[in-house]
């Protein structure tokens, strides 16, 4: 994609009853670090980037803060005359997610069915539409047809060119080692680094950053080896490859 066409800079939110919006002073620096960089590789974009106050006090006055309504709330930014824009989705009052690895082990919730994608990542592992949260999501859409994820699947796995696991279409992933450690992919393999995977990384010093290749991904599916995936919204959730 040219970095002439527009889009919208992008950051997924959970808002909490009673605790507020989950982790929104980390999606505000990462949403002004892609508009940094978009705007260092070609000075035509994002020429007037907004204050971190600007973004947090937007939010904070657009989105409805009940006491009892989870929310999914979508932050978008881009150069057009919109610029800031807000959306919103309730999510109930009864939505429960896991915070933590032993959490997520512990759970007895029925696994979600991913599967591989059948086709590497069209693009360098430093594309900035990977490293960056965006409106753009070719890959990510192109990758659940291909796979026709909603209808066989709940996500797609991506992979790159050395047979490198990524991320999934809407998350960051990670596989238990028979040692009991969790490996999350390396940033250098090509995928978003999500706010919630740093969380876990600086929190959780049972999780480290490696390369996961799609035969250690088939063969931790084969034994029985705990797979995860984690965004900020869902936070951690067990998964099952489909072989």
């Amino acid at each position: 994609m040219s970095q002439k066409e527009t889009f919208a800079l992008l950051e997924t939110i959970l808002y909490e009853p009673f605790k507020g919006f989950y982790l929104l002073d980390q999606h505000i620096h990462r949403l002004l670090k892609a508009a940094i960089d978009f705007h260092t590789n070609d000075t035509s974009q994002f020429k007037i980037i907004p204050s971190f106050d600007q973004i947090k006090n937007f939010v904070e006055e657009k989105v409805p803060q009940d006491t009892n309504t989870f929310k999914r709330v979508r932050l978008l930014y881009n150069d057009s005359n919109e610029g800031l824009k807000v959306e919103y989705t309730d999510l109930g009052s009864d939505y429960k997610s896991n915070e933590t690895l032993t959490e997520a082990l512990l759970s007895k919730e029925t696994l979600l069915t991913v599967i591989l994608d059948t086709e590497a990542i069209p693009c360098s592992v430093t594309d900035p539409f990977i490293l960056h949260k965006t409106t753009q999501r070719q890959i990510y859409n192109d990758a659940r047809k291909r796979t026709q994820c909603g209808e066989k699947t709940f996500d797609v796995i991506l992979w790159n060119k050395h047979h490198q696991i990524t991320e999934s279409s809407i998350a960051n992933i990670a596989i238990q080692t028979d040692k009991g450690k969790w490996i999350t992919p390396s940033l250098q393999c090509g995928l978003l680094p999500g706010v919630f995977r740093d969380k876990l990384l600086s929190s959780d010093e049972n999780i480290i950053e490696g390369v996961i290749t799609m035969d250690d991904l088939i063969n931790a599916q084969k034994n029985g080896d705990p797979i995860v995936c984690f965004n900020s919204v869902r936070k951690i959730y067990r998964v099952q490859l489909l072989l």
